[in-house]
């Protein structure tokens, strides 16, 4: 498939073809010819949405809406529609319609084996963390303006921004007009999380509109609380069932927060093994895959 809006007849033949080979077609990305080879074969076919991107990126105006008619008309055919979140499913019903169309909701899962233990942090600075892309979705600016807030109720403490991306100037723009140099830490982007995450007591993350909360289930693998605002999307969805006072509406809530955290300390360490036991019992890899596994099974 050269591109896109690929119409080759050959290509769509030779999809067809090769689908035709298959009990399941399993799609997690658009391509109109595709997904129009696959629905024209024998096979069943599963679309997973991870989700949308409308409103976040800018884009040419009649590119995207040939593209979304298109993958509205494609998406209402498949045999099953399947969201990472509630939020998400919410914004593609609305998006595409899906009246018709088998729908159901599987959260993301993650290999658990590869989360280390924690640490118990009571006695040492109260530090906050995120772990994150810099981008305007990630709304890093959130978090800065309640940390100032924090700071300027007379308490101490320091924040560590984990993470690159294009809005690296902005934040560090911020952090100048704020005076929050000497308490904000940016370490750049990292492989090795791990050792950040033992650094922290509490976790933030102040994005909107998420797809899925992966950055609270691996805060949850860690023991730690992790703190998110209401219009969070598929984020909130992870924390509020466990602990739903740690979901905010605005920075001014997030700072009482962080107060809170910063003078209960042995809270993180008192309630750590709850946290992972939730995580583990509800987003692993092998959760998420008899999920699908039932899918499958249904459908054939």
């Amino acid at each position: 498939i050269k591109g896109g809006f690929d119409i080759s007849l050959t290509t769509y033949n030779r999809l067809k073809q090769l689908f035709n080979t298959f009990q399941i077609v399993h799609l997690h990305s658009f391509s109109p010819i595709r997904l129009m080879a696959a629905k024209a074969s024998n096979t069943k076919v599963v679309y997973t949405i991870h989700g949308l991107s409308k409103g976040i990126r800018k884009e040419n105006v009649i590119k995207y809406t040939i593209r979304e008619a298109v993958k509205k008309y494609c998406l209402n055919k498949v045999d099953c529609f399947v969201a990472n979140s509630d939020s998400t499913l919410t914004k593609a019903k609305s998006h595409y319609g899906l009246k018709k169309t088998k729908q159901i909701v599987i959260l993301n899962g993650v290999s658990i084996a590869s989360f280390s233990s924690f640490n118990i942090l009571d006695d040492k600075e109260f530090t906050i963390g995120l772990v994150s892309r810099f981008t305007p979705r990630k709304r890093i600016d959130r978090l800065l303006n309640a940390f100032y807030l924090f700071l300027k109720q007379g308490h101490s403490g320091r924040l560590v921004l984990v993470g690159d991306g294009v809005n690296l100037s902005d934040i560090k723009q911020q952090i100048q007009t704020l005076n929050l140099d000497s308490q904000v830490e940016l370490v750049g982007y990292s492989n090795e999380v791990d050792k950040y995450y033992k650094q922290f007591h509490v976790c933030v993350q102040p994005s909107d509109n998420e797809g899925f909360g992966l950055v609270a289930v691996e805060a949850y693998l860690y023991g730690l609380p992790i703190l998110a605002f209401e219009d969070s999307g598929g984020l909130k969805e992870v924390i509020a069932p466990l602990e739903p006072e740690n979901i905010v509406k605005t920075e001014r809530e997030l700072a009482e927060r962080l107060l809170w955290y910063s003078k209960n300390k042995v809270q993180v360490s008192k309630y750590s093994n709850k946290r992972i036991a939730y995580a583990q019992n509800n987003f692993s890899i092998e959760r998420m895959e008899r999920d699908y596994y039932n899918i499958y099974k249904n459908l054939i």
